[in-house]
């Protein structure tokens, strides 16, 4: 059933303010705008995803299950992460795997 969404509502943003949100899609080649054909998992990121990923790696990048600071947040990160994850598939959060296994 295809989507459908009624114009008159105020909260939806137009396309030109979500393509607005994603850097990439500004870039321009020889005065043109470039195309991304690499498929729906392509590069393209939101630039809140950018920010997210930056401060993570700046402020709290550490291994797993250790006893200081970083570490656990980013414990507490990847259980939020799989907590999500497991939400939107129908899934428990023991089920979600990120990496190697």
């Amino acid at each position: 059933m295809p989507m459908t969404i009624d114009p008159a509502r105020s909260d939806i943003d137009t396309p030109a303010e979500i393509r607005a949100r994603f850097p990439a899609l500004a870039r321009r080649h020889a005065g043109h705008p470039v195309a991304y054909f690499d498929g729906p998992g392509g590069t393209q990121v939101p630039q809140v995803v950018v920010d997210a990923m930056a401060d993570y790696l700046l402020h709290h990048n550490a291994n797993t299950h250790w006893r200081y600071p970083t570490s656990e947040e980013t414990d507490r990160l990847l259980a939020g992460a799989r907590e999500a994850l497991a939400d939107l598939l129908g899934a428990t959060p023991a089920e979600i795997v990120f990496g190697a296994t």
